[in-house]
């Protein structure tokens, strides 16, 4: 996977490109953001910088924004038109969230009519960065079916691929296994084109482009793997596809954004597969590598205590 800068600087306009190589190659960049007629916004681990152009000038017109989305989406809107009315378009794994005016008919959305503004979220590979959890989720060598949980930008999808990897490969002890990756926006992957851009391992295949729930479906039917893996758990037909497939026997492997396991509770999809012991470990996470605890299927750390 090639570097933020060199994925990012020839797409974006000189102005914010000359910023963006004043960085250091190694700093903490989470986000770019960028607003029409408004200052740049840089978005660090633990901080932000609003940089403005030359004399306090913005730092993106409205004709640069418009050529920047047509740029983003390779020069062809019609190829994103589903992820763009989901408010998003995904280039080399990495998500571009968008605002601006939204138009609608007979009550369904039909798009972005302008868009005012692009949230860039970097992303980086991070080999080896779950290494540390594995003598909680793995048994005899045999990896168990686990939910890592964290607020948005604390590193789930990171530590989501890095553990694809582990088990493809079979690594540090872990079998190795054939992984079966839904890759609904292309983000573990990390191409569009449906080859793969990140390091997945050599065991591992990819549906991408279509919903979770689809995509999970004709996995366990077609490819046969040991391991089922996906990101952000969200509504019930994403629950009731992964209990079908955990009732075949295999292997689950997921996210979903929540702080603690008593706020996924709250949510009806995820509180079933709680219930139903899908996941034999929970992972909560605060940030890429670093865990706030492991849970049982019971929900109980593993030092015996409570969450």
């Amino acid at each position: 996977m090639e570097h933020w800068k060199k994925q990012w600087m020839p797409m974006l306009p000189k102005s914010v490109a000359e910023v963006l190589e004043r960085l250091d190659d190694d700093a903490p960049l989470l986000e770019i953001r960028l607003r029409r007629d408004m200052p740049l916004e840089l978005v660090f681990d633990g901080s932000d910088r609003i940089v403005f152009g030359n004399n306090g000038a913005p730092m993106i017109t409205a004709e640069e924004l418009r050529s920047l989305t047509v740029r983003l989406t390779e020069f062809s809107a019609y190829a994103w038109e589903n992820e763009r009315r989901d408010g998003f378009i995904t280039v080399g794994g990495c998500r571009v969230g968008l605002s601006g005016r939204m138009v609608r008919t007979e009550g369904n959305v039909l798009g972005f009519s302008t868009v005012s503004g692009v949230c860039i979220r970097i992303v980086r590979e991070v080999k080896d960065c779950a290494k540390p959890l594995l003598k909680y989720l793995t048994e005899g060598g045999r990896f168990l079916s686990a939910l890592l949980i964290s607020p948005p930008g604390c590193g789930k999808t990171t530590m989501l691929r890095d553990l694809i990897r582990i088990n493809s490969d079979g690594l540090y002890g872990v079998r190795a296994s054939r992984v079966g990756v839904a890759d609904e926006r292309f983000e573990l992957s990390g191409d569009a084109s449906g080859c793969i851009a990140f390091d997945l391992g050599m065991r591992t295949d990819v549906i991408s482009g279509i919903t979770k729930a689809d995509a999970m479906v004709r996995i366990v039917s077609t490819l046969s793997p040991d391991i089922l893996a996906m990101d952000e758990l969200n509504d019930e037909k994403d629950a009731a596809a992964l209990l079908d497939s955990r009732g075949k026997g295999v292997t689950v492997l997921a996210t979903a954004h929540g702080a603690s396991v008593r706020e996924l509770r709250m949510r009806p999809a995820i509180r079933m597969l709680l219930s139903e012991g899908v996941f034999k470990r929970i992972v909560i996470l605060h940030g890429i590598g670093r865990c706030r605890a492991v849970c049982d299927e019971k929900e109980n750390r593993l030092d015996g205590s409570e969450t």
